[in-house]
């Protein structure tokens, strides 16, 4: 099997790429190394969450960990600024060379994203970083170890519909609320630089003021927008056709997922209608109601 961990040594070329990244031009893991600066430094970093995982281009896998803080070199101040640090690893090589803890803090040797590399939605990239080394690991740094512990206090929004907590994996506050008599949840992505969720939880005010209008404007959307596909996923042709007042009344009550622009998904039980595929009806933060399809 290919090692591509010895890729990495000084002085030593891979099969397809090497450490400075010289290489075959059309490579993807080339085109990574060409996005980073040839400079290395140090960095010492508040890692979030380790979950194994990245993007995948061709042969190779592009893991990505966030941090959550790290400390300017230069000050010795922590920089309450989150970013990545990524690298590369061939998908046959059953290597993931790099090996993070939640919430652990890590020297890193590292080279930066060049300027002007864009993210997939058009933005710069922040604070994004190649590693080329994990120097130390369990460090004891005072400063990021209060930023954690201040991260990881718990966290919730009390409203006047219920409590939401805040799940600190996924950036949303996680709770129920009565629909129609029925508990159902409620997921509200956090706000991107608090520990908020006011778009959401304003979205949910707006769906939760009329209840039953909306209870019933959802299941009618759902069922003029799939009443068709669920006869056409039918088994048995001797069965007579699902009306659109049969769909709506056989979905069950919805849960709600409601992103930090205020935009929202209702999920409903499909009642076996689409082999156990949830229904999700999609609508914007000003109440349009702009989709519906089947998802999972």
């Amino acid at each position: 099997m290919w090692k591509l961990k010895n890729l990495f040594r000084d002085g030593e070329k891979g099969k397809e790429f090497s450490k400075d990244g010289r290489g075959d031009a059309a490579d993807p893991a080339e085109q990574f190394f060409e996005e980073y600066e040839t400079e290395e430094q140090e960095l010492t970093v508040l890692i979030k969450e380790f979950t194994k995982g990245g993007a995948v281009r061709g042969d190779y896998l592009f893991p990505v960990v966030s941090f959550l803080a790290y400390i300017d070199r230069e000050s010795g101040k922590v920089v309450h600024e989150k970013g990545s640090l990524c690298w590369v690893i061939h998908r046959s090589s059953g290597d993931y060379i790099h090996k993070f803890k939640d919430y652990g803090i890590y020297n890193v040797l590292v080279r930066k994203m060049k300027p002007g590399i864009l993210n997939p939605v058009g933005q710069p990239f922040k604070n994004r970083y190649y590693v080329v080394k994990v120097l130390k690991r369990k460090v004891k740094e005072p400063q990021l170890e209060r930023v954690r512990t201040e991260y990881l206090k718990p966290i919730s929004i009390k409203d006047s519909l219920g409590e939401f907590k805040l799940d600190r994996k996924y950036d949303r506050f996680e709770g129920q609320i009565d629909w129609m008599g029925s508990m159902e949840d409620v997921s509200l992505k956090k706000d991107e630089d608090a520990d908020t969720a006011n778009l959401a939880l304003k979205t949910l005010h707006m769906l939760t003021s009329e209840t039953a209008k909306w209870d019933g404007r959802l299941r009618e959307y759902a069922a003029g927008e799939l009443t068709e596909l669920a006869n056409d996923w039918r088994e048995d042709e001797d069965i007579s056709d699902i009306t659109r007042e049969e769909f709506a009344e056989r979905i069950g009550s919805p849960s709600f997922f409601i992103d930090n622009r205020g935009d929202f998904e209702a999920v409903y039980g499909d009642d076996d209608m689409f082999a156990g595929h949830w229904i999700v009806v999609y609508g914007t933060a000003d109440g349009r109601l702009t989709d519906a399809g089947i998802e999972g």
